[in-house]
């Protein structure tokens, strides 16, 4: 598992090269995002108020 990191908070999340990847792997409660980078993540639905701000959309 790796982590989102902003500030001083760690978000579990899993990364992912590909949307497609990502769409494969993820189930009820979890969210898919991208970054800046164009890197993909599965995070709970739960934390995605708390990095939203930071550059993070919801794929759906």
């Amino acid at each position: 598992m790796a982590f989102i990191i902003v500030d001083d908070m760690q978000i579990p999340a899993k990364k992912f090269d590909s949307e497609k990847e990502a769409k494969e792997e993820a189930v009820n409660k979890e969210l898919i995002v991208k970054d800046d980078q164009g890197d993909f993540w599965i995070i709970d639905e739960e934390n995605y108020p708390k990095i939203e701000a930071y550059g993070y959309t919801i794929i759906k």
